[in-house]
Parts: structure tokens; C-alpha cells; sequence
């Protein structure tokens, strides 16, 4: 460089204030040595350097994408960790209000002058009793009007209501229950302290109030007992009512006439179950389909008081004495048809069946 130099058409002059302009004027030997050198790539080998290139993921800068990354996972985690424990400790407080379901059973054994009615094999089973005039199984299961309540509209109040009716379906007009076989499909409808209380009664029976399938179920040991599976007549009746707690309560009053068999007898006799139930549901297990039993009352006629019906029903086909002393709870003199709302609240109780079923 020459440093300061005249342009090629000679000095323009001053300025406007009077002061030279001053330029800078680059020569040839200055441009030639600031001529940029690429790299070769063998000179990159050597040197173990490569052109510097800008990584992008998704047409976002490499060094970015990560930072997203690794703050959307802090904020997944946080909100799992949020959400399960949210969750346990909702489970908890929701599961640990609810004591087991209470089996309230009571055996009915004939009284003086009233004996099991035997039916001639071909005869109607039902003739002459006020179940002739009923509904043969679901029919009879009747449902009121589901109007709103406080807290749940109508829609809500028949779900609660039809999840009630198809577990009494389920657990007292399937042929294949009565038989033995577990009725899974209603029980994947409880919630699951009353799920867990039901499989455990009908895999490992226990004559008790908490532990008997009897008392979820109405089951014969087929090995003895037939049943006449398209004849069960059924007066049944629901209600339904708001606890404070934002509840609702469920209750179902019926009473069951079947048609069973001694396998070595020809002969029919009637055999009644007569219970009442108390469902409970809230707006979660509407929206899982979920309800929970809260107790069962059972009344089983004919059936000898000293025999174990936690397993199966043992119908009384013969005459027998009046109810036998026991430590057993006792009841007055009962009709199996009549209102279950003197029953004791708890336990298994032998009463004397007070008139032919």
C-alpha cells in the first residue's frame, strides 16, 4: 500500500467545510495478499479439521433442539409424578371409606304344618302361588322413573339404576351361575373392593357374613340339584336416593321362585330367594361403569338351618322340625315373600318358615 494517494483523474478538492477528503486507495499488492485460501482437503486431513457446518434437526439449530428436548421431558415427568400421586392418594381415600360388603343370611326351615310342596314332573311348578302371575326373569326386575337429582341428571340416574339391574341379572337368572360358573361378566362391573370380596367368597366359600357365595349369588351344587332354567319368576322393585356425600343409593328389593330338582326324585318343588340390596355409585364409577355393593340381605326357603349353604343352596325337600337350636342368630317366623326390614343387620340368622313358598 502507497498509503494516501491522488485518484486517477487528479484531486477533487476539498470539502464542503474547506477540509481535504481523505480516501484510502488499495494497490495491487495489498489486494493480492489478502486474497482468502480455502483449505484444500488434504489439508483438512492433515490438520483434522473439516468446514464448520451448522447442524439442524427438523430446520431447528442442532444446540436448540436439544434444550427443547430435555425441558419437555423435566416437564413430562414433573406432571406423571404430579398425576400418579394425585391418583394413589385419591385411591386411597376413596377405597378406605368403604368397609366390606355385609352378607346378611337367613335360613328358613318348615314350621309345624307346612311342608315343601312337591310338583309332579310335566306340572306347572308355579301353579296356585302368587308367582304364577309374575314376570319370568329380567322382565320382573321393574325400574322407577329416572328424574335428576341434585348432583346427577337423569341419564345418569338410569345408569346407575340399569348397572344395579344387570347385576342382579347376572348373579341370580344365569343358568350357568347356578351352576357353579362365576359371573364375570357383571362382577368386572363392581368396584374393586367389591370385585376382590366377590371372587374371594366364590373361590374360597366361608360360612360368615363377609365370605359366603350364597350371599353374592344364587347357586345349587349340580351334582344334587337341577333347576328348570326358563321358568324363574321374579317380583323385583328399585329405588333410588342422594346421600349428602354426593352419592347415589341404589336399593333392590326382590324375590326369586325357581323350580328345582333332586336329581333322585322325579319330583319339582319351588325354591325362594328373597333379597334386598344396597348399591352405591358415584360420578367416577358412572363414568367407568363401576358400582359397589354396600349389603346384601338374603332369605333362602326351604333350607334346614344346620346345613352350610355358603357354597350352595341346600334345598329342604322333606318335612322338617322347627328350627334347631343353634348359635345361630334366630327370627320370628318369616313368609319368604314378606318385607326383609326386619332382618338383623348382620350375621347369619335360622327362622321357621311361616307358610308354603
Amino acid at each position: 500500500m502507497s498509503g494516501r494517494g491522488e485518484p486517477p483523474k487528479g484531486s477533487r478538492g476539498g470539502g464542503p467545510d474547506g477540509e481535504d477528503e481523505f480516501r484510502v486507495v488499495f494497490d495491487e499488492s495489498f489486494v493480492r495478499a489478502a486474497v482468502l485460501h480455502e483449505p484444500s482437503a488434504q489439508e483438512r486431513l492433515r490438520t483434522g479439521k473439516g468446514p464448520r457446518r451448522l447442524r439442524r434437526v427438523l430446520g431447528v439449530p442442532a444446540g436448540v433442539f436439544r434444550v427443547g428436548v430435555l425441558m419437555s421431558s423435566v416437564v413430562l415427568v414433573l406432571a406423571a409424578a404430579l398425576y400418579l400421586g394425585a391418583q394413589r392418594g385419591a385411591t386411597t381415600v376413596h377405597d378406605s371409606v368403604y368397609a366390606p360388603t355385609v352378607l346378611v343370611r337367613v335360613s328358613l326351615a318348615p314350621g309345624p304344618g307346612v311342608a315343601p310342596v312337591l310338583v309332579a314332573a310335566g306340572a306347572d311348578p308355579f301353579a296356585g302361588t302368587p308367582a304364577a302371575f309374575w314376570s319370568e326373569g329380567r322382565a320382573g326386575i321393574l325400574l322407577p322413573v329416572s328424574t335428576s337429582t341434585s348432583h346427577f341428571n337423569g341419564p345418569q340416574v338410569q345408569e346407575a339404576l340399569e348397572l344395579a339391574r344387570d347385576f342382579v341379572t347376572g348373579t341370580q337368572l344365569d343358568p350357568e351361575v347356578w351352576g357353579g360358573t362365576r359371573p364375570w361378566a357383571v362382577a368386572l362391573n363392581l368396584e374393586a373392593d367389591s370385585y376382590a370380596q366377590l371372587t374371594a367368597a366364590l373361590d374360597h366359600p366361608v360360612d360368615d357374613d363377609k365370605h359366603a357365595a350364597t350371599g353374592w349369588v344364587t347357586r345349587f351344587d349340580p351334582q344334587q340339584i337341577a333347576v328348570e332354567g326358563t321358568k324363574v319368576r321374579v317380583s323385583a322393585i328399585a329405588a333410588v336416593a342422594e346421600t349428602p356425600s354426593g352419592e347415589l343409593v341404589v336399593t333392590l328389593d326382590g324375590v326369586f321362585v325357581y323350580a328345582v330338582q333332586a336329581k333322585a326324585d322325579a319330583a319339582w318343588m319351588r325354591f325362594v330367594v328373597h333379597r334386598a340390596w344396597e348399591f352405591r355409585v358415584d360420578k367416577a364409577g358412572l363414568r367407568n361403569g363401576k358400582i359397589r355393593v354396600r349389603r346384601i340381605a338374603t332369605v333362602a326357603a326351604p333350607q334346614a338351618c344346620d346345613a352350610d349353604s355358603s357354597a350352595f343352596f341346600r334345598p329342604l325337600f322333606t318335612a322338617g322340625t322347627t328350627a334347631p337350636a343353634t348359635t345361630w342368630g334366630t327370627v320370628a317366623a318369616l313368609d319368604a315373600h314378606q318385607t326383609l326390614g326386619t332382618l338383623p343387620a348382620t350375621g347369619k340368622s335360622c327362622g321357621v318358615l311361616s307358610a308354603a313358598v
